[in-house]
C-alpha cells in the first residue's frame, strides 16, 4: 500500500470519527433539550390555556365578563405574563385576556418570518379558536403597539378601540440617537439567523450556553419580575428575540396600516427619557445625555403625538413620572386608559342603538 493511499485511509477514518461524534452530540443534544423542557414545565407551570391555531398551540389567558373584549400585547419579546398584573384590574370591569406571541412564554415556536403581519394573523386565529367574541379593545406597549396598528389594519371590523402604550414609532430607526436605534442585520441574514436559532434550541446548544434564571422554588416567594425574567431565558425565547431581525418590515407594515377612523384611542406616552445602560456600565457622556433628552422631547411631542392622528377621537396622555416602561412603573395610567375606552365603546353602543329604535 503507498504512503498515499495510507494517508487517505487515514484521513477517511478521521473524518468519519468525527461525524459519528457530531451525531452523538446532536442526539445527546436533542435529548438534553427535552429533558430541560420538561423541567421547565414543572419549574414554571402553565398559566393560561393552550389553544391550538393549525399544528401549533399559542397561550392565552382570560378572565373577567363583558364586551368588548381587552386583548393585552406585550413590548418586545415579552410573555403575556407582563401584564399579570394589569389584566386582573382591567378584569373587574370586561374580559381582558393576555396571550404568549410563538415561541414566548407557553406557546410554540412559530414559523418565519416573524413580522407583525405574522403575530397578527396568530392573535386573530387563537381569539377565534379559544371562543374570544370580537370586537376587541387592544392594548399595545412599546412594539406590542406595532402589532395591534397591523392587526387593525388587517381586522379592522373586530376592532374597538385601541390603547398605544409608549408604542413604538416607525421613523424611531431614523430618528432616534445612533447609539440608541440597536444594530439592524443585512436583509439576507435575516433567514438564516431564524434557522440557526432554532436549530440551536433543538439540540440544546441555547439552553447549554444560557443558563435559566433564577426562581425561588417556593412559588408563593416568587415576584412577577422573576417569572418574566424566567419565562424570557428558556431557548425557545432567547431564540425567538434572535430571529426577529425583520423588525424593520414590521415598522412598515404598521407605516401602511389603516387608521381607526372615528373608534376611540388614547395615546400613554412615558413623560422621562429611558437612557440605555449595562449594568456596571459608566455614567453617559454628557454630550450623549443631552441629545437624548433633546430626543425625548421629539419622540412626546412630534412622534408619539402623531398616533394621536390615526383616529378622530385620538387624545394623548403624558405619563410624567414614568419611563418607557409604562406598564411597570405606572399601572394605574393603563387601567384609566383601558377604562376610558372602554366607557366610550359602550357610549358609542348606546348612542348607535337609541338611533335605530328612533329610525324604526
Amino acid at each position: 500500500m503507498t504512503v498515499q493511499s495510507k494517508f487517505k485511509r487515514v484521513i477517511s477514518r478521521i473524518l468519519k470519527g468525527i461525524g459519528v461524534t457530531l451525531l452523538i452530540a446532536i442526539v445527546a443534544g436533542v435529548i438534553y433539550e427535552e429533558v430541560g423542557r420538561r423541567r421547565d414545565l414543572k419549574r414554571l407551570p402553565q398559566i393560561g390555556q393552550s389553544v391550538d391555531i393549525g399544528g401549533r398551540n399559542m397561550n392565552i389567558y382570560c378572565s373577567g365578563e363583558g364586551n368588548p373584549a381587552v386583548i393585552l400585547d406585550p413590548p418586545g419579546n415579552e410573555p403575556g405574563y407582563h401584564w399579570s398584573h394589569i389584566q386582573p384590574e382591567i378584569a373587574k370591569f370586561t374580559r381582558a385576556c393576555w396571550y404568549d406571541r410563538a415561541g414566548v412564554g407557553w406557546s410554540d415556536p412559530g414559523p418565519y418570518p416573524r413580522t407583525s403581519v405574522e403575530m397578527a394573523k396568530d392573535l386573530h386565529e387563537l381569539l377565534n379558536r379559544a371562543g374570544v367574541p370580537a370586537p376587541y379593545v387592544l392594548v399595545g406597549a412599546s412594539s406590542g403597539g406595532t402589532n395591534a396598528r397591523v392587526y387593525n389594519g388587517l381586522f379592522t371590523s373586530k376592532v374597538a378601540g385601541m390603547v398605544l402604550v409608549d408604542a413604538a414609532h416607525e421613523d424611531e430607526m431614523t430618528r432616534g440617537p445612533a447609539y440608541a436605534r440597536g444594530y439592524v442585520f443585512p436583509r439576507y441574514l435575516w433567514y438564516p439567523l431564524h434557522l440557526v436559532a432554532q436549530g440551536s434550541t433543538r439540540i440544546g446548544l441555547l439552553r447549554l450556553l444560557a443558563p435559566s434564571a433564577h426562581l425561588p422554588e417556593e412559588p408563593s416567594q416568587r415576584t412577577r419580575q422573576q417569572i418574566n425574567r424566567a419565562l424570557g431565558q428558556q431557548p425557545k425565547s432567547i431564540a425567538a428575540t434572535l430571529g426577529n431581525a425583520a423588525w424593520p418590515d414590521s415598522l412598515e407594515q404598521a407605516r401602511s396600516a389603516a387608521g381607526l377612523g372615528d373608534r376611540p384611542l388614547i395615546v400613554l406616552t412615558a413623560g422621562i427619557a429611558s437612557i440605555p445602560r449595562l449594568p456596571g456600565e459608566p455614567p453617559m457622556d454628557p454630550e450623549m445625555m443631552k441629545e437624548r433628552w433633546a430626543y425625548h422631547q421629539v419622540w412626546m411631542h412630534e412622534m408619539q403625538a402623531q398616533f394621536v392622528k390615526l383616529s378622530t377621537r385620538g387624545r394623548q396622555v403624558i405619563v410624567k413620572d414614568s419611563r418607557h416602561a409604562i406598564s411597570d412603573e405606572a399601572p394605574e395610567a393603563v387601567i384609566n386608559a383601558v377604562r376610558e375606552v372602554v366607557t366610550l365603546v359602550h357610549e358609542d353602543r348606546s348612542k348607535s342603538s337609541a338611533t335605530q329604535t328612533v329610525k324604526n
